[in-house]
């Protein structure tokens, strides 16, 4: 009777082999998490005190009423006195952020269409590449957006003082008014080829970017849909756009952001004028909203494109 209850009993046995093993791969583990934060670090201190700390702060001075005095920065607390002020006084900064948003919803298209055109040529084999490759990237070692106000403020600037475009746009306009199109959709048109010099002096990140996706697509893709008798139509829109569908994606977050933090853009000027002006609080304010506003739009454009980009390659 004694042996059958030991025998019916659990018995578990513990090897010394296994435990010794268990304890190299826990403290292993641990290492390996000291060392992640350990590189993480500089990016961690550069977050807290170079973004959180400043908006946290930015977010303050829009509550209040900043003075200049002898003995520093006075605040007076307002409340929402300056986003009132924002949204119901000043008729200026609705219409830039309206206009903004406007200028990208044709803007953007053609800057990543133009950049994807572009790569696609740049992965040919061809003699001169090596020198097209370097015209194009060009803009990613100098896109500073100050340079670029510089080149179209002072190089690109008429006897009179204004700035000129590359092209003539008064006969193309005169052309399409005639052809019975629409005052703002000669607008748009005219506005775009004027605007040639800025959209491709935008698109260096971008291509460069494509011509990355494009590499990473194998040739015997390529090969195997010619076997089987497919068009370069098909095999771009079937293979190629669907491969780089996430880079297009991203590419097109970035020409976003890119144009609401450009120099020239309408609302980056105004906060520049109000901080000249002394209006600290009024151009925090407005720089916030101006955050929040571009912060959703790209939620939002991310939340629509990702979905089916990822669909699509999987």
């Amino acid at each position: 009777m004694e042996k059958n209850k030991i025998s019916n009993k659990n018995i578990s046995v513990q090897y010394p082999g296994k435990k010794k093993e268990k304890t190299r791969r826990s403290g292993l583990m641990e290492r390996q998490s000291r060392n992640g934060w350990f590189f993480i670090a500089p990016w961690l201190v550069g977050f807290v005190y170079f973004f959180a700390i400043p908006l946290l702060k930015s977010l303050y001075y829009t509550f209040t009423k900043i003075s200049i005095t002898n003995d520093g920065l006075q605040f007076q607390f307002t409340g929402l006195q300056n986003y009132l002020t924002a949204f119901t006084v000043d008729p200026d900064f609705m219409r830039a952020i309206t206009a903004s948003i406007g200028s990208i919803i044709y803007q953007v298209p053609i800057i990543v269409f133009f950049s994807l055109f572009i790569a696609m040529i740049l992965k040919q084999d061809f003699h001169g590449k090596t020198l097209m490759r370097s015209i194009f990237f060009l803009p990613v070692i100098i896109s500073s957006g100050v340079v670029i106000t510089i080149l179209k403020e002072n190089v690109f600037a008429g006897s009179a003082g204004q700035s000129v475009t590359l092209f003539q746009t008064g006969v193309i306009t005169e052309l399409l008014v005639k052809s019975g199109m629409g005052m703002p959709v000669v607008k748009m048109i005219t506005t775009t080829v004027g605007a040639v010099f800025d959209l491709t002096w935008r698109s260096g990140v971008q291509i460069l970017l494509l011509l990355s996706a494009l590499h990473t697509i194998p040739d015997s893709m390529y090969e195997a849909a010619r076997m089987e008798g497919a068009t370069e139509w098909e095999t771009f829109w079937k293979i190629t756009f669907v491969l780089i569908s996430p880079t297009l994606v991203m590419t097109i977050i970035y020409s976003i952001i890119d144009y609401f933090t450009d120099y020239s853009n309408k609302v980056m000027r105004m906060i520049v004028t109000y901080v000249n002006q002394g209006k600290y609080e009024y151009s925090t304010t407005i720089s916030i909203i101006y955050f929040v506003i571009v912060l959703l739009l790209i939620l939002f454009v991310d939340k629509v494109l990702s979905k089916r980009a990822y669909s699509a390659v999987n």
